[in-house]
């Protein structure tokens, strides 16, 4: 009977271990999560915060997917983020396969790669809204020593989400990076040496061995620059703050400024949720998209 019990208190030692990091992540994600939901079901404002908070349903909801300001605001981060990830994953792959090769100074590139990463995104927005600025930018006064016409970077509405996702991908690459960096390191030289004996060349061994066997980086390095982007905020609030005319107010800064510049919090609680349910999404659609390829290369093989 004592041993019974010693056994049964051994196998609720790894769940008590448990305990602690589950009320961590509960105080910090779960309760929050549902904070949130439940301003974003009350009429909640600045100036009311202090009062009677009256139940509305999912009207701030309804208000919210009416706002003609709101789908402005998709369409925006649908251009930011479509583009920062693409950007970032291409660049940080090319960079990523060429100092993975056993090239002079390889080491000490890989150490100055990190250093725009740690940078501030606030740091970085002053940095290049200084770059890009239509009267002073250094950019533009590049390129009228050239002879050729300055171009609005940060007040042409055609022209600055593109310049936002340039900042971004500077920001952002580093990481892309170093995550596939350690995935390349990861794959063993033995495999590419009996590609080369069976006759394949460098771009077959890419496609046919360094894809594949980096497939577990690459969608956790994709579900995470998506989400980054989706979410990012202070360098697209330093550069352009949203403008010129809403043209850079994506959906976090459209979920700042309801709730901060003009007192909804309950607006802004309920863009915050569909953030999230915008971030599931994607997370949920790069994993079955992965997994319905790999299904089609087995069936293919079979």
């Amino acid at each position: 009977m004592k041993l019974t019990l010693e056994a049964r208190a051994g196998s609720l030692q790894p769940y008590l271990l448990l305990v602690p990091a589950l009320s961590i992540l509960v105080g910090f994600l779960l309760f929050p999560l549902i904070w949130n939901i439940y301003i974003s079901m009350h009429n909640v404002s600045l100036t009311t915060i202090l009062g009677e908070w009256k139940y509305v349903g999912f009207k701030n909801f309804s208000n919210l997917l009416s706002d003609p300001d709101f789908h402005m605001s998709l369409q925006v981060s649908l251009l930011f983020v479509g583009g920062s990830v693409a950007l970032q994953f291409f660049v940080g792959m090319v960079l990523a396969v060429v100092l993975n090769q056993q090239i002079w100074g390889s080491n000490a590139f890989r150490a100055l790669f990190i250093i725009p990463w740690t940078v501030s995104a606030v740091i970085t927005g002053f940095s290049f809204k200084f770059i890009f600025s239509d009267s002073f930018g250094v950019l533009n006064y590049g390129l009228e020593q050239m002879g050729l016409n300055p171009v609005a970077w940060l007040s042409d509405p055609g022209v600055v989400v593109w310049t936002l996702v340039i900042a971004n991908m500077w920001h952002g690459t580093p990481f892309t990076v170093i995550f596939l960096t350690a995935g390349l390191f990861s794959i063993s030289p033995v495999v590419y040496e009996a590609a080369r004996i069976d006759g394949a060349t460098k771009i077959k061994s890419f496609f046919y061995i360094t894809l594949p066997l980096l497939k577990p980086f690459i969608i956790i390095n994709l579900i995470l620059i998506t989400m980054w982007s989706v979410n990012f905020f202070d360098l697209i609030l330093v550069m352009t703050n949203g403008g010129p005319l809403f043209a850079s107010t994506t959906s976090s800064l459209y979920m700042y400024r309801q709730a901060f510049e003009f007192g909804l919090l309950s607006k802004g609680a309920a863009a915050g949720f569909l953030l999230i349910g915008m971030n599931l999404v994607l997370a949920y659609s790069y994993i079955r998209l992965f997994r319905r390829k790999e299904r089609t290369v087995e069936t293919r093989q079979m």
